[in-house]
């Protein structure tokens, strides 16, 4: 009895360190607390194979020996159990006694395999199971596999086909991770709401305590722009739910007037304040409060936290003073290829040895490279490249390469030279600009079959060549090294912006136009103020998704719903919404009664295939809301601004806007988005041109012509014959002048 008692006086005197009152939101069944505070630990158990985990190699041989494939711990997990699961098939030439397969966890030589080469009928695949120590595990892990082959005791040659083994592509690892009940510190974030050791997809839910406004979507906007670039290539989604008490790591909005049930005896604050706690009903999942006296406040939270983040302490923080945050400028977000001056590797790499391969088949040298959309290449040969490198001495006559591929697809290689410590500039990708001038220190050549509107990644693979010393020998590899040196770089500062729109692909992919500015201050987002959960959270999405293209917050974004007074002058224009949610209560000379009667136009175009009749708009009638789960996506030029765009999310129902989610995040269904508008339903993608084409941008007026003329060569040839007669007669009348001036001249003398 009194063991129960102190229990639960235990548990009542953590609930009020932690800020809860009890009668918050009561347990229903408190048997939880019999048998010691509040509950065991849960332990989730993962399986995940070695492609999932991103290995490519899955072949051994005398030289390229070892491959390794790397997995993960989250901060707010323990390992318990680490089972490895695989398969493989060895050469029928190794010899048993001798030959054998070592496994190692992270350097950590765990278990030894030998070659049975006597009982073992060829092609045979061997199967193993190996419990390994969990003690081991740290946030990042590797396991690798290392083959030491033999084939013949007295004539060996590491080079040699006979040598050789190969894992099976559905080997996996099984994992049992216990959650660890983490202090509530803001030292540790973006952790766990984000963990940059958990490579999944990351899945945060937003809690509003009500019907958000304006304000508050613009915080929750901003918050999930920020994870979204913090996840990059994960992708990031975002449920949200009304009044609800988090069952995992999520994000609470609340203030003083307006909070959820269980949030009802939580302390008022005076200030925009941030706050890390434990869930009431599940200690192992972490809330992240954003508090404010009224949601102006928690805008002005949100705000200082993604950009002050690194500089808080302890479990709370409060938000005294913003200083101006400076207006992003154009084509400036951090995860692009910089317009304005040319930009070093080393402003890509993400860990230090990123741009070194080492080893005789070293892993390749990768850079992800991400442009401005609406780079003006016409009649452009490529984008300048500065290349430095460096390798070790090879052996002379002996060729050793080093290739280069942009996107998996092979652009061009050379031979490395016997300079050893010299860093040497080349002439690779073609085509090839500059002369070849051996007084050069550097060389510029230029890069070609980018997709702009798309992550790109720059590939260097360094090839040493073997050295043979006999019959059956060979130098052995080790010792070979190459690097890309930091200093080289990728030029696009001479290049201008200009696109043809609407253009979905851009959009889709790239975030254009809205991503031009990194922050989205020209653009504002219109969707209606009752909006339901499952449109909140596709606006949440879409942020997330332009933070990952931008690895910048949209603070700046502007919301709007529905008004009269709306002012979309010089603003690019996003909508999200079902089809007729927009067409009650609007004066028909209003600004968005304009923008919605166009983008109604657009989307019945879309749906009919091209097919609407503009003139007799009134014959056709559309009820999107009969015709099943469908969303459409759409382009057009902004009514208010011939420079401007609107882009439309348009769903039919409800459940329609999973599918604009998925169109998003999805990276197969995002390539297959292009044209002016996009029909998703179920059974896939559809892309459609709706509307005229027109053009953003600014190059040289002669440009201008000779690119818009270039596919009527008959008018463009009458143009500059035209152009060639008015110099020429503008000339002649100069010279006339010139030549009745000096007439003039001897006449007076």
């Amino acid at each position: 009895m009194i063991r129960t008692f102190l229990t639960l006086l235990f548990a009542v005197i953590t609930l009020s360190l932690s800020g809860w009152a009890i009668s918050a939101e009561p347990l229903s069944n408190k048997a939880i607390f019999d048998h010691g505070y509040p509950e065991q630990a849960p332990v989730e158990s993962m399986t995940l194979s070695f492609e999932k985990l991103g290995l490519s190699k899955f072949k051994l041989d005398g030289v390229s020996n070892s491959t390794r494939v790397d997995f993960t711990n989250r901060l707010d997990k323990l390992g318990k159990k680490l089972t490895l699961d695989f398969s493989y098939t060895t050469s029928p030439s190794l010899i048993g006694r001798v030959s054998h397969l070592k496994i190692f966890l992270n350097e950590n030589l765990v278990t030894v395999l030998p070659i049975d080469d006597k009982n073992t009928p060829i092609g045979t695949v061997a199967e193993r199971s190996i419990v390994l120590n969990p003690k081991l595990i740290k946030d990042f892990n590797q396991i690798r596999f290392e083959l030491v082959g033999y084939y013949d005791m007295v004539c060996q040659d590491d080079y040699s086909n006979a040598i050789w083994a190969e894992l099976s592509k559905s080997s996996r690892i099984s994992i049992d991770r216990q959650a660890l009940a983490l202090e509530s510190l803001l030292e540790y974030f973006p952790a766990p709401f984000f963990d940059s050791r958990d490579y999944n997809k990351v899945t945060l839910p937003f809690v509003f305590a009500s019907q958000p406004d304006e304000n508050t979507l613009e915080a929750a906007t901003t918050l999930s722009s920020f994870f979204g670039a913090q996840a990059k290539w994960r992708k990031a989604q975002f449920p949200v739910q009304i009044n609800a008490t988090p069952t995992e790591h999520s994000v609470v909005f609340a203030t003083n007037d307006n909070k959820p049930d269980f949030l009802l005896n939580y302390p008022n604050v005076d200030k925009p304040t941030v706050e890390i706690i434990s869930s009431p009903t599940h200690r192992y999942a972490k809330v992240l409060l954003v508090l404010g006296k009224d949601t102006a406040q928690l805008k002005e939270a949100v705000v200082g936290l993604v950009f002050g983040y690194k500089v808080m302490t302890g479990r709370s923080a409060t938000i005294d003073a913003i200083s101006n945050l400076p207006l992003r400028k154009a084509y400036d977000a951090p995860l692009w290829v910089r317009s304005d001056r040319p930009v070093s590797f080393d402003e890509f790499i993400e860990y230090p040895t990123q741009l070194q391969s080492e080893g005789y088949r070293g892993l390749p040298v990768r850079l992800d490279l991400r442009f401005a959309p609406d780079l003006f290449t016409w009649r452009e040969n490529g984008i300048p490249i500065t290349l430095n490198y460096r390798n070790t001495p090879v052996e002379q006559n002996m060729l050793s390469r080093l290739n280069m591929l942009i996107n998996g697809k092979f652009v061009d290689g050379f031979i490395l030279d016997n300079e050893g410590g010299k860093t040497i500039t080349t002439n690779t990708l073609l085509p090839l600009l500059s002369d070849f001038n051996p007084t050069q220190t550097r060389q510029d050549f230029e890069l070609t079959g980018l997709d702009l509107t798309t992550n790109n990644q720059l590939t260097y693979d360094f090839n040493f060549a073997v050295v043979k010393t006999g019959e059956c020998s060979a130098i052995p590899a080790g010792g070979e090294f190459g690097a890309i040196d930091g200093s080289s770089t990728i030029d696009v500062s001479d290049f201008h912006h200009y696109i043809a729109m609407p253009n979905l692909r851009a959009f889709a992919s790239g975030g254009f136009p809205f991503t031009k500015y990194a922050d989205l201050h020209q653009s504002t987002l219109v969707m209606e103020a009752n909006a339901s959960v499952n449109a909140i959270s596709l606006l949440l999405n879409f942020a997330g998704h332009l933070g990952a293209i931008t690895g910048y917050p949209a603070h700046r974004l502007e919301i709007q719903f529905p008004s009269n007074q709306l002012a979309l002058n010089d603003k690019d224009i996003i909508i999200i919404g079902k089809a007729d949610s927009f067409l009650t209560s609007l004066a028909k000379d209003s600004a968005l009664s304009v923008l919605i009667n166009n983008n109604q136009r657009i989307v019945d175009q879309a749906i009919y295939n091209g097919a609407y009749d503009t003139k007799g708009a009134e014959k056709i009638k559309v009820n999107i809301s009969s015709i099943g789960r469908l969303a459409v996506m759409s382009g057009f030029q902004s009514p208010f601004d011939s420079d401007r765009s609107v882009v439309s999310l348009i769903a039919s129902n409800e459940s329609a806007y999973a599918l604009l989610t998925d169109a998003l995040l999805n990276e197969d269904k995002t390539a297959q988005i292009m044209g002016s508008s996009a029909i998703i339903n179920s059974q896939g993608i559809k892309t459609i041109k709706t509307d005229e084409q027109y053009f953003v941008g600014h190059v040289p007026i002669h440009t201008l012509i000779w690119f818009h003329f270039s596919d009527r060569p008959v008018l463009l040839a009458i143009l500059s014959l035209l152009t060639l007669l008015l110099i020429s007669f503008m000339l002649w009348r100069v010279l006339a002048l010139l030549t009745k001036k000096r007439l003039s001249e001897g006449d007076q003398a």
